[in-house]
């Protein structure tokens, strides 16, 4: 186990903490997209669009292109909307 010493300071980090730029945890959301494409397992709607923060359906789709059409449109109409 390393100790302290007097070329040591008791605490390292507090060296850097003027260089490290904090980073907000709303940085972090914004790469997380909002909107996703699930298969439902159903014979006439194979695809769904949901909101991950409610587990809320958006819309059922046939088509796996149409579902993630909608999927990338809302989530740049959403990534617009929290960056104002």
């Amino acid at each position: 186990m390393a100790t302290s010493t007097l070329t040591n300071p008791s605490y390292p980090h507090q060296l850097f903490a003027g260089i490290v730029r904090a980073f907000s945890p709303s940085t972090y959301a914004k790469l997380q997209p909002e909107f996703r494409v699930f298969p439902t397992g159903q014979a006439e709607y194979h695809w769904l669009s949901a909101a991950l923060a409610t587990n809320q359906t958006i819309s059922r789709h046939k088509s796996l292109t149409f579902a993630l059409r909608k999927c990338t449109r809302l989530n740049k109409q959403f990534g617009r909307r929290s960056q104002k």
